[in-house]
């Protein structure tokens, strides 16, 4: 708690002095008596006996909110004598307020009163709603004094919900059900073919027609739905994109993990954190929480997919990156994953555009600089295709679900190719740039 003097009574004092130097510069009795009534206002104000604090009582609800969505935070202010009090709410700076932040009222003893204030998160995240901060004193509010709480709350600030259809996975399933279609035969839903059965089969199984037409009992064969294992490698080099990257990171796992997969995290950047694959209601909120909590850390230290420990990249599991492509050490991880065998798709997630500058040279330069970069980001995606990885782009207008659509059928097209060639080696005529990367992903 701070003391100190109100703007009211600073200005009386201010004013007392200033006559009262006039008067006797210019031998002036009428200068004194105008001062006079202003500084013993000022007086009798400063040696009146202090004000009792008020109590303060902070809510906020609801604490789980969609990014834009208004969290109305309510503070409760009761005293046991007449005050002054001016209210004022310090949000973070990653909360927008919306309305009015600050309330001057008169309080009434023993009367409680109510204040509202709404703010509103334009990222997902974590975030403490902030401080409130209260002066109070005499209801002539000669002297004051200062309070700030607490942070009232945590918000959490989930990203806007995604509509998802088809998701890109590995052709290798697990054994558990799922919701992925299984290649090999066995009991599901999905028809695979009619053939021919010697032993003892179920009644439900049995196509009556090719059976009378063949003359021996044929059954229907389906495929079975298994699970699979889905790792989201996730890129916290960039602060600039991390908000993008985590909103479609979370997207991605709650499609996932509602199709019964096994879902992992990883968020490579300055800091490693990850959270083991596995699948249910908790590891939902495990995954939640774990990207919504990640934070960019800046580092010099050169990393590599070495520092990834090896029991969370499951075998046969299927790697999905998220990533602006920022940074040399995130996509060097990537290749080396991709030389070890492992099926790997990239979602290149491109950053909100900052404006360009006003002056017409500066424009002309930052235009040539963005140019560079999108032949610098092209000649990436052709390495990664040539190293047989699909990537596609994710812009702020564009939809998560038609770009992992988009990013499915490009992994299927490599596959195919992958199968022509007969490996997942790069091309012979693979350029030399293509090779440089691939061995970079693997030095450590």
């Amino acid at each position: 708690m701070s003391l100190r003097a109100s703007a009211v009574t600073v200005a009386e004092g201010a004013t007392a002095s200033f006559a009262l130097l006039l008067a006797a510069a210019a031998h002036e009795v009428v200068l004194v008596a105008f001062a006079a009534p202003l500084g013993m206002a000022a007086a009798v104000g400063l040696v009146r006996k202090r004000t009792v604090p008020p109590s303060v009582t902070c809510e906020a609800g609801p604490l789980l909110a969609a990014v834009g969505e208004a969290v109305t935070i309510t503070v409760d202010v009761e005293t046991s004598e007449a005050a002054s009090i001016l209210l004022e709410l310090e949000p973070p700076s990653y909360l927008k307020p919306r309305g009015t932040t600050c309330f001057a009222a008169r309080l009434r003893p023993g009367r409680v009163e109510r204040f509202s204030f709404e703010v509103v998160a334009d990222r997902p995240g974590r975030f403490p709603l902030g401080a409130v901060r209260l002066e109070f004193g005499p209801p002539e509010r000669a002297i004051t004094r200062r309070i700030r709480t607490g942070n009232v709350a945590v918000l959490e600030v989930r990203p806007a919900r995604s509509r998802i259809g088809n998701l890109p996975r590995s052709h290798r399933v697990r054994a558990t059900s799922g919701d992925r279609v299984s290649a090999i035969s066995g009991e599901g839903i999905e028809f695979a073919e009619v053939r021919e059965e010697t032993g003892a089969v179920l009644r439900r199984r049995v196509n009556w027609r090719a059976t009378a037409r063949r003359g021996q009992t044929c059954v229907n064969v389906f495929h079975p739905e298994r699970s699979t294992d889905v790792i989201l490698l996730v890129d916290t080099f960039s602060a600039v994109a991390l908000p993008s990257v985590v909103s479609a990171a979370v997207n991605a796992a709650d499609a996932y993990l509602s199709a019964h997969d096994r879902v992992g995290i990883i968020c490579f950047g300055g800091v490693l954190d990850w959270v083991e694959p596995g699948t249910g209601p908790v590891q939902t909120e495990r995954v939640r929480r774990a990207l919504l909590e990640s934070e960019s850390f800046f580092s010099y230290a050169w990393k590599t997919a070495e520092v990834i420990p090896p029991r969370l990249l499951p075998r046969n599991a299927f790697v999905l990156a998220l990533s602006p492509l920022a940074d040399r050490r995130f996509t060097s991880a990537v290749t080396d994953l991709r030389a070890r065998g492992i099926d790997v798709a990239v979602v290149e997630v491109v950053p909100p555009r900052p404006p360009l500058p006003r002056a017409r040279r500066m424009a002309e330069v930052a235009s040539l600089a963005e140019r560079i970069l999108s032949l610098e980001r092209e000649e990436l995606r052709y390495q990664f295709s040539s190293w047989g990885i699909p990537v596609t782009s994710l812009s702020e207008r564009d939809s998560l679900g038609l770009t992992l659509e988009r990013l499915g059928l490009l992994q299927r097209r490599a596959r195919q190719a992958g199968v022509r060639r007969g490996g997942c080696a790069p091309n012979r005529g693979t350029s030399n740039e293509a090779v440089t990367v691939g061995r970079a992903g693997q030095r450590t």
